[in-house]
């Protein structure tokens, strides 16, 4: 073969290569669109998830708050009623000499207090009147208030001390036979089923028409 046509020849056969090498290769543009899709996504998602969490976290520490304010708002009533009702200044004069010094115009706070079930604030009042004082209806109702309060707060050798000499300093007070039966329920409480029996027995033969007898009864049956 001359030497120029196999020059020609060579460089046709390496036009032909290079047209076939470029056919094969894909667009430039899809070869774009490719990469953009193997691209990992954006954190938009991530930041939505977080978003929600604070959101959940907000709402919870909102309900928090919600109960603390409630619980703030009852002791602040109770702390109004217990200024209302210890606030209380007893005047030198007003007090006599010949009467229990406690014996004075207080019974209403006491029971509003009892009332309003601030027992230990009732008994701070009435602390002197466990004695019974003088024996009038004012002293009468004091010791017996003094009593209940006592009795819902449990103090169980109060009640029996209080209870007992209340019934045998008024033994013809309607509540003489409430005030043994909150005797007999505190021996109880205190494994004296014996003696509880026996205040029990004394209930029924002392005032057999009263509605403590009839409890008195039951607990003699059991």
């Amino acid at each position: 073969m001359p030497l120029l046509n196999y020059r020609y020849f060579s460089l046709a056969l390496l036009a032909i290569l290079t047209i076939s090498a470029c056919n094969t290769l894909p667009p430039f543009s899809d070869t774009t669109v490719t990469v953009a899709a193997s691209e990992p996504p954006s954190d938009s998602t991530q930041t939505a998830d977080q978003f929600s969490q604070v959101q959940a976290q907000l709402a919870n520490l909102q309900i928090q708050m919600n109960d603390l304010q409630n619980q703030v708002n009852d002791i602040r009533q109770q702390q109004t009623t217990l200024s209302r009702y210890m606030n209380i200044h007893i005047p030198v004069s007003g007090v006599s000499t010949t009467r229990d010094p406690a014996a004075n115009d207080n019974t209403s706070d006491a029971r509003h207090l009892y009332n309003a079930g601030l027992y230990a604030q009732s008994i701070r009042l009435l602390k002197h009147a466990d004695s019974g004082g003088d024996g009038d209806t004012l002293a009468q109702e004091r010791m017996w208030l003094l009593l209940q309060s006592h009795a819902r707060l449990n103090n169980c050798e109060s009640v029996i001390n209080i209870g007992t000499r209340f019934a045998s300093l008024f033994p013809q007070n309607s509540q003489s036979p409430n005030a043994l039966s909150l005797v007999a329920q505190c021996q109880i409480h205190l494994q004296q089923q014996d003696i509880a029996l026996t205040t029990y027995q004394h209930i029924i033969n002392t005032y057999p028409n009263s509605s403590a007898a009839i409890k008195a009864r039951r607990h003699l049956k059991k």
